[in-house]
């Protein structure tokens, strides 16, 4: 059987759906796996042995009106170069339902209460959700498990050591503090929406509280190159505490590796916050406008922190009041963290 899975983004989402495609493979060994994805993210599917190829899905260029036609029939005719035995869409929007309908595949298959709820009408077959409120992880796997007709499937995930990336994610670590440390946090202060990035000066506190409950400790700071003024002014706020930046310098895979290195991610709700739980990483993270039973980090080792006021999980990306970020303790999130390194095994 061949499949197409239909989950282009994002970084979150992404690896939320690693868990169902792993069983699905469990499932049926034999099974040839395709993943269409955003190329910004395509070292994240290729970190499964089970998918054969990983399918670049340049929305980009969709967008611009000389080039929209041209790039449908080319990502159609690369879906179609082999054809597939079913498509799987974990995405659940009306964009990702048209990818599998490009496919030209008769077996088209999506929740049948998808995110965008017209997409359901590109589907073939409606697949059962767990029907109640849950975490992205296990609503996927509930697909899953209802596609394959089965309850008794293997949802775990592993995500081999890339040996490349993993010598580059340690000549970067090595780079930043001279030598490789034994113990360090690494902090992602970036966030998609403006209202769930803490402040850097949070973050600042957080990392001078846990420098005196730890001496030595060491922290970096990780990202992509729109958050490094975010880092820059951490570092500022840091003088003199063994705190360094790699932020814009590493690869989706290579932040991967880097946060596999590490005993602690210290975090908003982002990308990196779920590439920390994934690996086990213990996760300390800040919720506010989002919910962390449906998106948080989905782990066992982990704290997450939520202002205690009326107006959290609005959903809200941009808010004229961030009484959100001003509602949570420093030190009260730098003691937790400091046990939670504890935990690492």
């Amino acid at each position: 059987m061949r499949y197409l899975i239909v989950k282009p983004s994002s970084l979150g989402d992404i690896l939320h759906a690693m868990p169902a495609v792993s069983a699905l493979s469990r499932a049926q060994p034999d099974a040839e796996i395709d993943w269409i994805v955003k190329p910004a993210f395509a070292e994240l599917p290729a970190y499964l042995p089970c998918v054969r190829r990983v399918i670049p899905f340049y929305d980009r260029k969709l967008r611009k009106p000389l080039q929209f036609l041209p790039g449908v029939l080319s990502l159609r005719a690369d879906l179609r170069r082999d054809p597939y035995d079913a498509v799987i869409d974990l995405q659940g929007l009306m964009r990702s339902a048209a990818i599998g309908r490009l496919a030209g595949c008769r077996v088209r298959a999506g929740s049948a209460t998808p995110r965008e709820r017209p997409a359901a009408r590109f589907y073939t077959r409606l697949l059962k959700g767990p029907g109640h409120p849950c975490h992205a992880v296990e609503v996927n796997n509930a697909l899953m498990a209802d596609f394959l007709g089965r309850d008794d499937l293997d949802f775990s995930l592993d995500l081999p050591v890339d040996e490349r990336r993993a010598a580059r994610a340690r000549d970067m670590v090595s780079a930043a503090f001279g030598a490789l440390p034994d113990r360090f946090v690494i902090v992602a202060p970036g966030a998609r929406w403006a209202t769930k990035k803490w402040p850097a000066d949070f973050f600042t506190a957080v990392i001078s509280s846990m420098s005196v409950r730890e001496p030595g400790l060491k922290f970096l700071l990780a990202g992509t190159k729109d958050e490094a003024l975010d880092a820059e002014a951490i570092l500022a706020g840091c003088n003199g505490l063994p705190v360094a930046s790699i932020c814009g310098k590493t690869s989706v895979g290579e932040l991967l590796e880097v946060i596999r290195l590490s005993s602690l991610m210290l975090c908003n709700d982002s990308g990196p916050m779920h590439i920390a739980a994934a690996l086990g990483v213990p996760v300390a993270a800040m919720f506010g406008p989002t919910d962390p039973a449906l998106t948080g980090p989905y782990c066992e080792k982990k704290r997450v922190f939520i202002p205690e006021i009326a107006c959290i999980r609005c959903f809200l990306r941009y808010c004229k009041d961030s009484r959100c970020h001003g509602s949570i303790d420093p030190g009260l999130v730098a003691g937790a963290s400091c046990q939670l390194l504890m935990k690492r095994s």
